[in-house]
């Protein structure tokens, strides 16, 4: 009852600045049940929210005694505690976890904040402390969900079990390597339990999560991997342990690699076809341009005409996503947006000594665009990322279908999309690489990489991009150019039937 009170009376806006968002009960009972198997007299866990895990734990009547540790940042989510105040196994600390001392516990469990670690005010205060305590280095960590995991993995005792939620994207990052890593060498990972349906299990979820248990007996196992796809499922599960798809050895999950594609290729339907290669092979995806303050650098002909730059120190440039419509972008898609006033130019400064532009730049001091993160770190401020226009353009953040743009015009590109840029093997290969891209074994096996961030919505880093899969040459010789140069004529006026010709282009290659 007071979880509903507590979220009816409290803006969402402060929900998402303590990384708010609340583990159901059945969720919470099932990771209870794991930690407190060992029956463990001291329980530690690193965020309290409502207190759901103290409850869960409370109703399964553990036989010796037991004490529960917890802290607690946010002053305002205690007061609507106080059924727990007066219990004697029970401390709640109103401080950080990430700055308290070490102490060790036979048990762990936890839903972190859900945060950017860049949004984490005393970030820098916190990490050395956080460093010194674990005797690692913290660089380029941007979640605290995982902050929170490597300094309670640190706190386990011998035998001690924690259970953990996480960001299901955490698979994928560069600051999960290190994390994986130590939960390998010290075998410490049991299971991984993925949620097919996030948004019915996990109704205020903003990411796609998973469940991590873990236990410091220094045994050796194979790691369980777990789907779940209903709460009714859930309520069905006596113990977790028992409870498994698939199981893993360390061997067959890497530290360097990204453990999504390796996951779900056990849990779905989608397989990398005999012969596919990296898509590396032909090239790289490049993140667009970062300029740090787009408003600034973003221009339409107007403010162009206003300001009277001359073309000498602008670039044809796709500044949005949206500003793309079209699967096929065209010479006349791009002249229709200059002529409908559209944000299609930027500032791409080749001669500083220019009056304009030496106006502009000034009007942008004076604005404090230079002070900027990115722009601060510049010399000069307003040089921009040098890009060459990419043939080939992918959406970063995608629902449902991944966006996939045939880029025939000379436009260089935001940060709205990511670019891919051929190498000499990879030239002559670009409308067929589109028509796979586009095509839904294309769509599926890319996916494989994504980064979930709930309610559907998908990113890809470039990197994720890089080592996705697609046809070999000897298979993309398979399709002629007569066939290639169809499809792309279709999909200028008709992209459902240029996907539905893909797929079958795409079909008839693998078959060979």
């Amino acid at each position: 009852m007071y979880k509903d009170n507590y979220i009816i009376n409290t803006p969402i806006s402060y929900r998402k600045k303590y990384g708010q968002f609340f583990t159901p009960s059945l969720v919470a009972s099932i990771m209870a049940k794991w930690v407190i198997e060992n029956q463990p007299k001291t329980i530690l866990d690193p965020a309290f929210g409502l207190g759901i895990f103290y409850e869960e734990i409370s109703k399964l009547n553990l036989e010796n005694k037991w004490h529960f540790t917890t802290y607690e940042i946010d002053k305002n989510i205690l007061n609507y505690l106080d059924n727990f105040q007066n219990n004697n196994n029970l401390t709640i600390f109103n401080q950080d976890y990430l700055a308290s001392d070490i102490n060790y516990y036979d048990a762990i469990i936890c839903n972190p904040p859900y945060m950017r670690f860049q949004k984490f005010i005393n970030r820098h205060n916190i990490l050395p402390k956080i460093e010194k305590q674990i005797g690692k280095k913290l660089v380029g960590y941007s979640n605290i969900a995982s902050i929170f995991l490597i300094k309670a993995l640190q706190q386990l005792n011998l035998n001690g079990r924690l259970a953990f939620i996480l960001p299901f994207e955490f698979f994928n990052t560069g600051y999960g390597k290190e994390i994986k890593k130590t939960l390998l060498e010290k075998y410490l990972l049991k299971q991984i339990i993925i949620f097919a349906n996030e948004k019915d299990i996990f109704p205020d979820a903003t990411t796609t999560i998973c469940i991590l248990l873990c236990e410091n007996n220094q045994t050796k196992q194979d790691v369980k991997i777990t789907n779940i796809n209903s709460n009714q499922e859930i309520q069905n599960i006596s113990n977790i342990s028992d409870y498994y798809h698939h199981k893993l050895t360390n061997y067959q999950l890497p530290d360097n690699e990204k453990w999504t594609p390796i996951i779900l290729s056990l849990i779905s339907h989608t397989t990398i076809p005999e012969g596919f290669c990296k898509l590396s092979d032909y090239g790289t995806f490049k993140r667009g341009i970062a300029t740090g303050a787009n408003n600034f650098f973003a221009l339409n002909k107007t403010k162009i005409e206003q300001l009277q730059i001359n073309d000498n120190n602008i670039s044809l440039c796709i500044t949005k996503s949206n500003l793309v419509k079209k699967a096929i972008f065209t010479d006349d898609d791009l002249q229709l947006l200059i002529e409908q006033d559209k944000t299609i130019y930027c500032l791409d400064i080749k001669d500083n000594n220019d009056t304009a532009v030496i106006n502009y730049i000034k009007l942008g001091e004076e604005k404090a665009y230079n002070q900027r993160y990115l722009t601060k770190n510049r010399q000069p401020w307003y040089k921009l990322e040098k890009r060459e226009p990419a043939p080939i353009l992918f959406g970063v953040f995608n629902r449902g279908r991944i966006k996939v743009i045939r880029n025939l015009t000379t436009a260089i590109n935001f940060t709205c999309y990511h670019g891919f840029h051929p190498n000499l093997l990879g030239n002559n290969l670009i409308d067929k690489l589109f028509i796979y891209l586009i095509s839904d074994l294309g769509q599926e096996i890319i996916k494989m990489n994504k980064r979930s961030y709930g309610n559907n919505l998908d990113k890809f880093e470039p990197g994720d991009l890089n080592n996705s899969y697609c046809p070999s040459m000897q298979q993309f010789d398979l399709i002629n150019e007569q066939e290639t140069t169809q499809i792309i004529k279709i999909a200028k006026i008709d992209e459902k039937k240029a996907i539905t010709m893909s797929n079958e282009l795409i079909k008839q290659i693998i078959k060979h």
